[in-house]
């Protein structure tokens, strides 16, 4: 290849030809992209993406509508950038329904209470606003799932896990800024 842009007209002639170089060349430039995205998590699923990638690349230049060299890399790095996207929510819409997403200061908290004991937590939440309440409540003191607190109080999930998290960070302030009571 010369200095300048790679002709993507004639990659993609040579791909549907059977060309084992231009495979590997946009091949290349999909990963180029997953390395733009930063899914360094997704590391083992790259080959599955690239090969999706790739047939939705192969099928569109045999239906002709992969054209425009110009238009070429950016359906590229679109398709990549929705595949990765879709296996990311994938993923996260299965974790969400095996664990709650809580780290381990606020499952700690949960489990035991601060030096001020369970007493002075509940009334510490009860003076949260009502919208972080609600949901401190849901999910801590009746036990319910994200999705069930959601569902029940008429919020989406992800401000509800907004409200959660918030609130939570102020509960954490509000005793972290208590000096050696107990």
């Amino acid at each position: 290849m010369s200095g300048g842009a790679p002709d993507w007209t004639a990659i993609q002639g040579r791909l549907l030809a059977g060309d084992r170089l231009a495979f590997l060349e946009i091949n290349r430039l999909i990963t180029g992209f997953l390395v733009q995205l930063r899914a360094y998590d997704f590391r083992e699923e790259w080959e599955d993406l690239r090969q999706e990638v790739m047939m939705s690349v192969v099928a569109n230049a045999r239906a002709g509508r992969l054209r425009d060299p110009k238009a070429f890399v950016g359906y590229v790095r679109i398709i990549t950038r929705n595949k990765f996207v879709d296996r990311l929510k994938e993923r996260l819409r299965h974790h969400e329904k095996d664990h709650l997403p809580w780290d381990d200061a606020s499952k700690e908290a949960a489990v035991r209470p601060p030096q001020g004991g369970r007493d002075e937590l509940w009334s510490a939440v009860r003076e949260l606003p009502e919208e972080q309440r609600r949901v401190i409540e849901g999910v801590y003191l009746e036990g319910r799932t994200y999705q069930e607190v959601s569902e029940t109080t008429g919020i989406p999930l992800g401000t509800m896990k907004r409200r959660l998290r918030d609130g939570l960070r102020a509960l954490r302030q509000r005793f972290e800024a208590v000096p050696g009571d107990g």
